[in-house]
């Protein structure tokens, strides 16, 4: 696997994983939860190591402004738990067993989009919930 071999040259920072297949919204998230679990699943390493592969370092190669929880970067997170019915407790150990993970809640710009259970990914092993809000909006929803 490339992964591999980009750690055995010490140059995993420059392993990137990211999709071109757009979907009728332009993205493609499930793309990139199974490249991450695959990759996860099928080597020794961490799992958090392909979510920065995901993430931080595509910003830092393309040169964005995003890709890290960092003051002054646009930052967009997506809160994810272990799929009910599983075999794991919990994201990471799930994504390293090659399970998709349940995404719980999207907050972007700040807002949550969306909190509970998503319509493309499992449920999570745990409730998530808006503890406090500014916003008038119900996110029981």
């Amino acid at each position: 696997m490339v992964a591999c071999l980009a750690r055995e040259l010490n140059a995993f920072d420059r392993f990137l994983i990211a999709t071109d297949t757009p979907t009728g919204s332009g993205v493609m998230p499930l793309g990139m939860l199974y490249t991450i679990s695959h990759c996860a699943s099928l080597t020794d390493m961490p799992a958090e190591w392909f979510i920065c592969a995901a993430t931080g370092s595509n910003a830092r190669i393309y040169g964005l402004n995003a890709g890290f929880l960092r003051a002054g970067k646009d930052a967009d997170i997506a809160l994810i738990d272990a799929p009910a019915g599983g075999a794991k407790e919990d994201a990471l150990s799930a994504l390293k067993n090659g399970d998709i993970p349940a995404v719980s809640a999207v907050v972007s710009g700040g807002v949550p989009r969306f909190v509970g259970r998503s319509r493309n990914t499992p449920a999570g092993v745990r409730t998530v919930r808006v503890a406090v809000s500014r916003l008038v909006k119900d996110f029981a929803e």
